[in-house]
């Protein structure tokens, strides 16, 4: 190996690599984490909901309130779960441009033999929503990348 692949193979496991899954229908959830300098309690990973070419929406969840969607996809969904923003210090985020008692965000709900996330993004204009229904099956690999994407996104807090 000479030094070229030595520092492409470094910079490819040291890059952040996204996790998808696409339903039947062609709609695609995708867990990015961003690799980008942030403060402790603030670095992002996003959930990109992808439902045609011209309909998507992402939500960017830091590493304060991560745990919390962990928890609600540890056990089956039984009843529907909000995304709430909060400070590093756990303080709930308010005011404008916050999700905190606005109508976007990410969200949880159960349904037949799975769950439906659902996410709906600010773009300045309008409220852009797309939501992907999962199996079961799927509950847990979601889980494990938004660990894997937690992991990641505190590696690169500072």
């Amino acid at each position: 190996m000479d030094y070229q692949d030595a520092i492409n193979t470094v910079i490819a496991e040291l890059t952040p690599q996204p996790w998808d899954y696409t339903t039947d229908d062609g709609t695609t959830l995708t867990v990015i984490p961003l690799g980008i300098r942030h403060d402790p309690g603030c670095a992002e990973v996003n959930i990109r909901i992808t439902a045609s070419k011209t309909q998507a929406a992402e939500a960017a969840i830091t590493t304060t309130d991560l745990p919390a969607l962990l928890a609600a996809l540890s056990e089956p969904a039984t009843e529907p779960w909000e995304h709430t923003a909060h400070w590093p210090d756990g303080t709930p985020k308010g005011g404008i441009g916050t999700w905190l008692g606005d109508s976007y965000g990410l969200t949880l709900a159960p349904a037949d033999g799975g769950l439906t996330l659902a996410v709906a993004e600010d773009t300045g204009d309008t409220i852009v929503t797309a939501s992907v229904a999962l199996p079961e099956a799927q509950r847990l690999p979601l889980a494990s990348a938004l660990a894997r994407a937690l992991d990641v996104a505190r590696s690169w807090e500072g």
